[in-house]
């Protein structure tokens, strides 16, 4: 980082440092428990550490070699490596998205990997067959692009079982003690995923960046924060505006999540009803759903409180509403063009929506996928551009459909919508099954 500088993870970006966002992350996706390794500076970086851990334990080790192989370091937390655990360098700037996704991935064993990455050679590549993390290396051998698919780069994260981390403290002893010591800790995990299947979630496009150069920290300043910096999507910023009464109440991530399915499946009652009441008690209710729906992961991360099961019960809620809402919105205009049309345009589009869903949660499961629509930092929702197209880009996802839903509803647009609806999502399960066929087998 040049003469003079201080440890990269105390380098400040809007305000905090890369280990206080780090341990902030951690600490909102439930992590109660870090060890840190120090080394360059080691009493600045233990103070910073201890002043943003929180309610977290916090172990602070320092490795004395830290000029050697970055396996030293890893090396010197190894009585950790008998647990369930995150691996995770201390120099890259990610949003909290990514946290989650790691967090809430189904693979026990699992890697963070970005496929929107152009190689240059500098990049921690990973590749592998089936979904699975086989080899990871910077300019890996033509043998292995050979018999290999390439992920993606590596983020620097990941996350073990306990039995698998133990196998890593056996990797990692049997190099030290042999000798081989001057190497990184990744050229250990090849061996690693030989002995333990190890998947991966793709983050492609989340804004993130490593810093190794005071030219990748102007560019994280810059490019990647501000990406996470920029405007927010309305109903995210309504859903702020009751967020601390929302805190101060009892109920838990889960709870809220039933609160968004009741506010949903009355919704859809009162768009049934066929009559111009029902239409806008409809239109009211969804776009309260929608709200609510935020307030989950809200109070999850303010708390603690992320789970694996509560994110899946977060999408199962989501599909349902989504899959019944042409169908309501289809019953709820019988009495002018009749059952026929309506289970005409009703029946395709709710098939549609249903089938969007099973593929895109299939890739998720099988440990690929696109970056959640709508999470913080991802590429394609701020960024460059006058503050009119940021503010357009941030809020043209689908994260705002409610007020397309409401529209519809107020100017009794429900035919228009619902064949929208039934050509856009069969173009998008069909365009995604034909480039992902081969990895969602």
């Amino acid at each position: 980082m040049g003469p003079g500088a201080g440890p990269k993870c105390l380098a400040r970006i809007g305000g905090k440092s890369l280990l206080c966002r780090t341990l902030e992350s951690l600490r909102a996706v439930g992590v109660e428990e870090v060890a840190l390794v120090t080394g360059f500076q080691a009493e600045g970086v233990a103070q910073e550490a201890r002043a943003h851990a929180g309610r977290m334990k916090l172990t602070v080790l320092e490795n004395p070699r830290y000029r050697e192989g970055a396996i030293l370091s890893l090396w010197t937390a190894r009585e950790f490596l008998d647990r369930d655990v995150l691996v995770m360098d201390a120099d890259v700037l990610c949003p909290q998205a990514a946290f989650e996704r790691l967090m809430g991935s189904p693979h026990r064993n699992c890697l963070l990997v970005d496929g929107s990455v152009k190689e240059t050679g500098e990049e921690q590549m990973v590749f592998g067959r089936e979904a699975k993390a086989l080899h990871i290396a910077k300019k890996a051998p033509e043998e292995i692009r050979g018999r290999m698919e390439l992920y993606g780069e590596s983020l620097g994260f990941l996350r073990l079982e306990a039995s698998a981390a133990v196998l890593l403290r056996k990797l990692l002893d049997h190099k030290v003690q042999a000798g081989v010591d001057s190497i990184e800790h990744e050229q250990l995990y090849p061996d690693l995923f030989g002995q333990a299947k190890v998947g991966f979630e793709r983050v492609d496009g989340l804004a993130w960046t490593e810093i190794d150069t005071p030219e990748d920290l102007s560019q994280a300043e810059k490019e990647v924060y501000s990406r996470w910096s920029g405007p927010k999507c309305v109903n995210r910023v309504i859903s702020g505006w009751f967020l601390p009464v929302v805190l101060r109440l009892p109920l838990t991530p889960n709870q809220w999540t039933f609160v968004s399915l009741l506010l949903g499946m009355a919704s859809l009652l009162a768009m049934t009803r066929g009559t111009r009441e029902g239409e806008l008690w409809g239109a009211l209710l969804f776009q309260l759903f929608y709200i609510a729906d935020n307030w989950d992961g809200e109070v999850a991360r303010a708390r603690g409180l992320s789970t694996r099961w509560g994110g899946w019960f977060d999408v199962t809620v989501d599909a349902i509403i989504q899959i019944m809402l042409p169908l309501a919105i289809a019953a709820g205009i019988t009495k002018v063009l009749g059952w026929g049309w309506t289970l005409l345009l009703g029946g395709p589009a709710a098939l549609g929506v249903a089938l969007d869903f099973w593929i895109t949660l299939r890739a998720k499961a099988r440990g690929f996928g696109p970056a959640i629509p709508g999470d913080p930092g991802q590429g394609g929702l701020s960024g460059a551009g006058s503050p009119v197209i940021q503010w357009f880009k941030a809020n043209a996802t689908n994260e705002n459909f409610s007020w397309v839903v409401v529209a519809v509803l107020v100017f009794q647009w429900q035919p228009a919508l619902l064949a929208l609806m039934t050509i856009g999502c069969h173009l998008f399960w069909v365009q995604y099954f034909r480039k992902e066929r081969l990895r969602l087998q």
